[in-house]
């Protein structure tokens, strides 16, 4: 069986030839950042697809179908991408449509956070575990949520958003126009841009200036990490207060679903136990004791390829 996976990210499209194994074929990539002309990223797709497919050496007829991975908000029922951030020029853009107009094969879409939890159910190392949390933990929170061996989808496919629950009401304000998210509290973007907001107004002796080389803009989650692992009295507090927010969450996570598995994404697969032995020792006070101890809390097992992984996983669901 031969399907093809797409995943529009904010700055690259990939694309890539697999199966039902997982196993990755042939794959490539192009630019998405800033792609205003939704006609001309149409083009340049469907020349990427012929790319990979030739490579792959698979006769295009053999294609049984293609999955596409991409940011909300989507109209999944209707194939739309509604207004990704990331592309300001793109509004109620018909990717379904296009992808099928290239190919003539049938085509599914989802969204990034559900898609990698269908990659970790299919082809990661808790594959077929029934019950499973899957957090991107990236620029934002987003999730996937796989409950009892089905993903938990939702009546306006909204079901895995667990980034905007809220956890303090009047909190801080979030990308999604609420207050308290989650995402708020533990999205690296936001994170970061709270260490430049208390260093800015206030006379903090911290060595995280010094390594952004003196430029603020450039204070990320990274650079946190290895304040804190230094000792630095500033960096070592936000990093307590970063993990127990983030316990906060996932505590409501695993008391309200109730998994076998939560797996982290981008941040806990840089930081591994750095963030990883706190949280667990944290998620204490936010659950209760045996629905904690059976559940496993890791980072993805798929890594930086799991956007392949995911796409061909959303094509495979849409199959069945």
């Amino acid at each position: 069986m031969h399907i093809l996976g797409i995943d529009i990210g904010g700055t690259k499209t990939s694309v890539c030839l697999g199966n039902e194994r997982g196993e990755i074929l042939a794959s490539g990539r192009m630019s998405s950042e800033k792609s205003a002309n939704f006609e001309q990223y149409g083009r340049d797709l469907a020349q990427l697809c012929a790319s990979i497919i030739e490579r792959g050496k698979v006769a295009r007829t053999a294609l049984q179908a293609v999955g596409i991975s991409a940011p909300g908000p989507l109209d999944i029922k209707r194939g739309i991408l509604i207004a990704p951030p990331n592309n300001p020029g793109w509004r109620d853009v018909p990717i379904v449509a296009l992808v099928k107009d290239i190919l003539k094969t049938p085509v599914y879409i989802n969204n990034d956070a559900n898609a990698c939890a269908l990659a970790e159910y299919l082809f990661g190392a808790y594959r077929g575990t029934a019950d499973l949390v899957y957090l991107t933990f990236s620029t934002g929170m987003g999730g996937g949520i796989i409950a009892n061996g089905r993903l938990l989808q939702g009546i306006t496919d909204t079901g895995g958003e667990v980034g905007h629950q809220i956890i303090e009401r009047d909190g801080p304000l979030c990308g999604c126009g609420q207050r308290g998210c989650w995402e708020a509290f533990v999205g690296g973007r936001r994170v970061a841009e709270r260490l430049r907001e208390k260093i800015r107004a206030g006379s903090i002796k911290t060595a995280l200036l010094d390594k952004a080389g003196g430029n603020l803009e450039a204070i990320n989650m990274e650079l946190l990490a290895a304040a804190a692992r230094e000792g630095d009295e500033f960096a070592v507090a936000e990093w307590n207060e970063f993990s127990e927010r983030l316990a906060q969450g996932i505590g409501n996570l695993i008391m309200i679903l109730n998994p076998q598995v939560v797996l982290l994404g981008t941040i806990a697969i840089h930081l591994g136990e750095f963030i990883l032995a706190p949280l667990r020792e944290k998620l204490r006070k936010y659950a209760w004791s045996w629905p904690l101890a059976a559940c496993r809390v890791e980072a993805s097992t798929l890594g930086a390829n799991i956007g392949d992984y995911s796409a061909l996983a959303v094509a495979l669901t849409g199959m069945r």
